[in-house]
């Protein structure tokens, strides 16, 4: 099953990003947006150029509000590798490198 959830988010993340739209996903009952890979704040190319963290990075990319309501959820850093996972992917970056 998680399989073909992660081949349907694939496939759409990469309609999105050549619609050069943006990619929500649900995440422990919140819903998080994210723009196309070059639609991206440019905070993000900078975080990985100056070899950030990975929690640096994909606060770039959801941004500060959308933060905000990841650490209200409250989760462990489990949870936090789970969602960096679909940042990524749907950010179209694929893996976040963990």
């Amino acid at each position: 099953m998680a399989a073909t959830t992660a081949k349907k988010s694939t496939t759409a993340t990469k309609r999105a990003e050549a619609a050069n739209t943006s990619t929500s996903f649900d995440f422990e009952g919140a819903t998080f947006t994210v723009p196309s890979a070059k639609k991206l704040p440019f905070a993000v190319l900078e975080a990985i150029e100056e070899d950030r963290s990975e929690v640096a990075i994909i606060r770039a990319i959801v941004g500060p509000e959308q933060w905000a309501t990841f650490r209200n959820l409250a989760t462990d850093i489990e949870g936090f590798e789970v969602f960096a996972e679909q940042v990524a992917a749907a950010a179209g970056f694929g893996d976040s490198g963990n």
